[in-house]
């Protein structure tokens, strides 16, 4: 049997990237002009925190 707590934090993990990903090619694919590098830093950062925070609502 898998440790509950290991899975809980694979689970976190995996929403976080996913979520972190999804914002940055989203905002990648919406604008038009040119956005700095920073500009995706501060989203994906954002996308990981908020699917970190929805990997421990769901576990």
């Amino acid at each position: 049997m898998k440790h509950p707590i290991l899975e809980l934090i694979k689970l976190i993990f995996i929403l976080a990237v996913t979520f972190s990903i999804g914002m940055v090619v989203s905002i990648w694919l919406i604008t038009r002009e040119s956005i700095p590098l920073e500009v995706y830093v501060k989203y994906g950062v954002i996308g990981a925190f908020v699917g970190g925070w929805e990997g421990l609502a769901l576990g």
